[in-house]
């Protein structure tokens, strides 16, 4: 399958890493089959940890009708992992040459359930929105600054079906490996020297903050050295991931704009939705029977109007 390519917004990313995957040949080549097995998984048993994030991360949300979204595949070690569990992955990668190796490891393996979409740089457009079920990213976002991780965490919110959940890993510098990683590596960076690799530190709580403000719930948070991993989900219920994606198109959008009143007229359109919710809530507190299944009704109600 050829990829899918849409008008890329050329940024250091896309930059930094068409040249690591023209660099890995040289450096890599000779030892690894494929791009990105030369972080984790090169099949000696000390570093088979792949397979055990593929099982807690991936594995247990897959479904055969399942469809995913996976941003920044590289060598597509995680995309042919879970596409033969799924009815649809979509790929995307601001790298042109990253999704060409991606295709062409899908290709290799017989994998013919993905899409392959070149990233803009600022949002995960073409993908619709409510038509995702699980957003999967591993060992991307470290690199990711937060001025682009922000709107990213909109997109993810965007993308998802109502229950739908997330799977994003992180750098974080709440732990003392991330100190360590920081000291050992300053040199690298210093000056901006280099980009290639950079690592952007948040906290746990920047994070849960982050995830909140774009109508997304955590409810795993997984740290190993100087990672989290994040696993999130887009409630059913909540209005608060529409409400936000309407405030970020106006905001990016010009006046008097044909854009800018279609957001308008989706914040106008919300109170309706709320109400729709909320009319059935009420209806399954006031028919609850017991206090356990009151106190559950009442805590639906309760997380609409707060939109947890």
């Amino acid at each position: 399958m050829t990829p899918k390519t849409s008008t890329m917004t050329e940024n250091r990313y896309a930059s930094d890493w068409n040249d690591y995957s023209e660099q890995w040949m040289r450096r890599y080549g000779a030892t690894y089959a494929h791009l990105g097995d030369e972080w984790n998984d090169d099949g000696t048993e000390a570093r088979a940890r792949d397979e055990h994030y593929f099982q807690i991360y991936a594995k247990r949300f897959l479904r055969p009708d399942t469809t995913v979204l996976e941003v920044g595949p590289g060598g597509g070690k995680w995309t042919v992992r879970i596409a033969p569990l799924v009815k649809k992955v979509i790929v995307l990668d601001v790298a042109e040459t990253m999704l060409e190796r991606t295709r062409e490891r899908c290709e290799a393996a017989g994998v013919t359930n993905v899409e392959y979409i070149a990233g803009n740089g600022t949002d995960f457009r073409p993908v619709a929105s409510g038509s995702v079920d699980l957003f999967f990213s591993y060992d991307v976002f470290v690199h990711i600054a937060i001025e682009d991780t922000f709107p990213y965490t909109g997109e993810i919110a965007r993308v998802l079906k109502p229950g739908g959940v997330s799977v994003c890993h992180y750098a974080v510098a709440s732990t003392p490996g991330a100190w360590e990683r920081v000291e050992q590596i300053a040199w690298w960076y210093r000056g901006q020297a280099h980009t290639l690799g950079q690592y952007y530190y948040f906290s746990p709580e920047s994070l849960r903050r982050m995830y909140e403000h774009a109508g997304l719930s955590i409810v795993e948070s997984h740290q190993e050295w100087c990672y989290c991993t994040i696993i999130g989900r887009r409630l059913a219920d909540s209005v608060v991931s529409q409400l936000e994606g309407a405030l970020r198109a106006y905001i990016g959008s010009a006046p008097d704009s044909r854009e800018r009143q279609a957001a308008i007229d989706e914040i106008m359109h919300l109170p309706s939705v709320l109400e729709g919710h909320l009319d059935t809530m009420v209806s399954a507190l006031e028919s609850a029977a017991g206090q356990e299944e009151t106190a559950r009704a009442a805590q639906r109600v309760r997380r609409l109007w707060r939109g947890l």
